[in-house]
Parts: structure tokens; sequence; C-alpha cells
């Protein structure tokens, strides 16, 4: 988060997923808890001639202040709570029907909107992973069995530490970290000497959905994997 574009507060769900376990950085983030309870994208209720097809009214996340609310803001907010004890929060709620709203209608989700004039769109890997990870433990397993699918259809084919870093989280939140998990991290990795090298907050989370595959694994973005929680953060 820069200071000098602090409208762009997406990265507090994840300082918040850095803060947790540390007592010097506790008053941050309980902060950082307040701060995502308290806040929400712009909503409206939809009108009959709106040429999208998910229900605006639901209250997510946005990337940015003053912005509609989308898939992986929100995913990574409700990751952050659950992992700091909020998964019962009214907010927690709302983006869990949120995101249900938002996956398309043939698996999957995209930057967070479905139909465009009665077409539905693509589905992205990265935003499907988020949201999977997001999801486990709070609905049941058949309700994103498609976008499972999807996911595990698109995996092989996945080159970028971002997506492949995300897909292989939702596959692991959900038992299906895949059986060539290694090899295609260690693809992604080689693949530097194409795309040049990879920023460290990507390499980062290329890493993070390769050591996803580990059961005993206990970072705090994996904690919901196995349907746990830590101790609440007070908000306040």
């Amino acid at each position: 988060m820069s200071r000098e574009r602090e409208e762009a507060f997406w990265p507090t769900a994840l300082s918040v997923l850095a803060w947790i376990g540390s007592q010097v950085h506790e008053p941050h983030c309980s902060q950082g808890v307040r701060f995502l309870l308290n806040t929400t994208g712009n909503h409206w209720k939809k009108g009959p001639d709106d040429p999208f097809g998910h229900d605006p009214s639901i209250p997510g996340w946005p990337w940015i202040d003053g912005m509609h609310s989308w898939t992986e803001p929100t995913a990574l907010a409700v990751i952050a709570l659950r992992a700091t004890g909020h998964g019962d929060h009214d907010r927690v709620r709302e983006a869990i029907r949120m995101m249900l709203d938002r996956q398309l209608p043939h698996g999957g989700w995209n930057y967070g909107n479905t139909l465009v004039f009665g077409r539905e769109l693509h589905p992205m890997p990265e935003s499907t992973g988020a949201a999977l990870a997001a999801l486990v433990c709070q609905v049941e397993q058949r309700t994103i069995a498609r976008s499972i699918d999807y996911l595990q259809g698109e995996v092989d084919r996945l080159h970028t530490p971002i997506s492949l870093g995300w897909g292989l989280l939702g596959l692991a939140a959900w038992d299906r970290w895949p059986s060539n998990g290694a090899a295609l991290v260690e693809r992604c990795v080689a693949n530097q000497a194409r795309y040049g090298e990879y920023d460290t907050s990507s390499l980062c989370l290329l890493f993070l959905g390769a050591l996803a595959g580990e059961r005993d694994m206990k970072s705090p973005l994996l904690l919901d994997l196995s349907c746990t929680q830590a101790p609440a953060v007070p908000a306040q």
C-alpha cells in the first residue's frame, strides 16, 4: 500500500495475514481487521435494464476505495478475517454470498462479473483459486464443484506464478492439489528464462502454492485448508 495512493487499500488483508501471531504487530493487525469489517465497495440495487448478470447489492470488498466489489479483494478479506477468528461476522457471511453470486454458471470466477448482455464471461484461474481458498468449509462442495473441475482442467496449462500459485492454493483447499504440482512449479520457475525474473510477491505466491501440497503446512493463508481458525484478533 502506498501512502501516496491511500485509496488503494486492497493489501490490508495481506498485511493482516502477515501480522498474525506477532505480539509486536498485534495493534496493527487489530487495526487492519477493524478497517476490513467497516469497509465495503459501492453497491446498488440492480435495475431491469442493467446489462450485467450479478447482483450488485451484495457487499464485498473493492481493490480501491469508491469502487465496486470484486472477486479477488473479497476473497483476500474473507481469508484474513477467517484467519483472525472473525469467520462468523456478518461481513464475512455477506461476502460469501457475494462470491457465490459471482460464480459463473459453468464454473469458475473472473474479476467479478458473470453475464454481460446475456453472454457468459470467461473464468480466470487466479480469481477462481482465490475464491475457492476463501470458500472452503463455508459452502458444500457440490456448490462449487464446477469451479473445482474448471481449475483442475486448467492447472496443467498455467505457466505464470500468480495464476499457478492461486490455482494450487484453490485446489489444495479442497484436497485437489495435483499429483504433478511440484513439476508444474518447477516448470513455472524455469520460465523465468523466457519471461524474465519474477518479482518477490509473485514468487512468494508461487511457493506458497507449492507448499500447499504439504499436509502439515501451517501458514495463516492456509489455515482454512484444515477448516480451522486462529484465535480471534480483537477488532477494537
